[in-house]
């Protein structure tokens, strides 16, 4: 996937940033405002290395200097709801090292920079909205878009981490800077499961990417965000025995910490597309991003009324309520599906949806289709037709899927009346082929 800079999550509260303003106002006296003028931070001496700007035609620009061997992490706290932007470059090269939106919470950028052999960086700092806030009232009763901000520069104590090992049940800790690779040896049987996570840890900053390497280097799978939220999971069947390497990164540039967990062994399901299901049976199975998405898990089961189910209904009893549930949530590793029920039928020109349910159940992201059956109880030829489809919204993760006769009522919200309950009428008439 493309690299990622955008991250969003809170940190830093406006109370520090006033502190932080005022401080500033007393240790610099800056000099006279000109549009898009280059302050050269090296030669504004501060205790605290904050420094008070404000954006002229929706932009600054600061240069300092990076020591050598060293990281720097630059924050950009805004005032009146100013929503920033940062971008940060090599002088020397013009490459450019990092861009960032939300990375240091509130609507605040952060990007932590290496020192590499020593270099000389310039800082962008660029209005991108008014943010959450309304705009500042001028004297003149004019409202104003906000454009005053502190730069704080931090010089970043980090260990470069060595390789580590890891096997079934383990859960090890660490903490990650940008353009940094974290590595674990793991030793693996052919055939055997491997359910891997990389959580970021509750300080903003830090897009866990995972990727799994052969004993070659070779990449032979990776995952980004299927561990809920901005973290990874990767799940995936050891085609031959030997040791591979598991590598934690960060898709943005600021980083933080994290926490990679491996599942105790467990063994492969094989689940079949499509599946039989009777009246007040319960069906489990597990969804995933799908197989054509490198993914051992599908994204979609279908089901299809077992004999006895599509008896039931012709003799009578065609009222019925699908329910899909997510399964036991794993403690240890983060399952977060968001279930779906399709019902449809079948043609010989594909999919035809009748209804669907995505949170029907009232009970978080659990799903419940009331249905009545009973306009095709003397057609057996549509009964047979009919399925099922057990869907993933979103997210990864175990659910359960049951029928039971009668058709339950969906709960009623505050703010919505009760769903009403679908009636599927007869369809138009399909050719049925042998």
């Amino acid at each position: 996937m493309a690299k990622r800079g955008f991250v969003g999550r809170g940190l830093v509260g406006r109370g520090l940033v006033d502190t932080l303003m005022a401080g500033a106002a007393l240790a610099l006296v800056p000099s006279p405002a000109v549009a898009q003028d280059v302050r050269d931070l090296d030669g504004e001496q501060s205790n605290v290395r904050s420094f008070a700007g404000t954006l002229h035609d929706g932009k600054a620009v600061f240069e300092v200097n990076v020591s050598p061997n060293s990281v720097m992490r630059i924050d950009v706290i805004g005032t009146g709801g100013l929503d920033s932007t940062l971008k940060v470059t090599d002088v020397a090269s013009g490459e450019t090292l990092a861009e960032d939106d939300d990375s240091g919470g509130d609507l605040n950028p952060r990007v932590n920079i290496r020192g590499a052999d020593g270099r000389r960086i310039r800082i962008e700092v660029a209005q991108f909205g008014l943010g959450e806030f309304d705009a500042e009232e001028d004297i003149d009763g004019e409202y104003v878009a906000p454009n005053r901000f502190v730069v704080t520069l931090t010089d970043v104590v980090h260990n470069p981490q060595s390789l580590r090992s890891v096997t079934y049940g383990s859960a090890l800790g660490g903490s990650l800077l940008g353009e940094e690779e974290h590595e674990f040896s793991f030793v693996g049987e052919a055939g055997q499961l491997l359910d891997v996570s990389l959580l970021a840890g509750e300080e903003a900053g830090l897009d866990p990417f995972l990727e799994l390497r052969d004993d070659a280097g070779t990449v032979i799978a990776s995952n980004d965000d299927s561990g809920g939220g901005l973290n990874s999971r990767l799940r995936y069947v050891m085609p031959a025995s030997g040791t591979y390497t598991i590598v934690a990164s960060d898709l943005g540039d600021s980083g933080g910490d994290y926490t990679l967990r491996v599942a105790e062994h467990r063994e492969v399901v094989v689940q079949a597309p499509e599946q039989m299901i009777g009246i007040k049976d319960q069906a489990t199975g597990r969804l995933g991003a799908g197989f054509e998405n490198g993914d051992i898990d599908p994204a979609m089961i279908t089901y299809r009324l077992t004999d006895a189910a599509i008896a039931s209904i012709m003799g009578g009893k065609g009222e019925l309520t699908i329910r899909m549930n997510t399964g036991e949530i794993d403690d240890e590793l983060t399952d977060n599906l968001d279930p779906m029920i399709e019902l449809g039928f079948e043609t010989p020109i594909g999919w035809a949806m009748v209804d669907s349910d995505d949170d029907g159940a009232g009970n978080g992201l659990n799903s419940m289709l009331p249905i009545d059956l009973t306009a095709l109880a003397q057609n057996r030829d549509m009964l047979s037709q009919l399925r099922i489809r057990a869907k993933a919204f979103g997210g990864a993760g175990e659910y359960t899927l049951t029928i039971t006769e009668g058709m339950e009522a969906r709960p009623v919200y505050d703010d919505a009346a009760e769903y009403p309950i679908p009636t599927v009428a007869p369809p138009p008439p399909v050719r049925i082929y042998d």
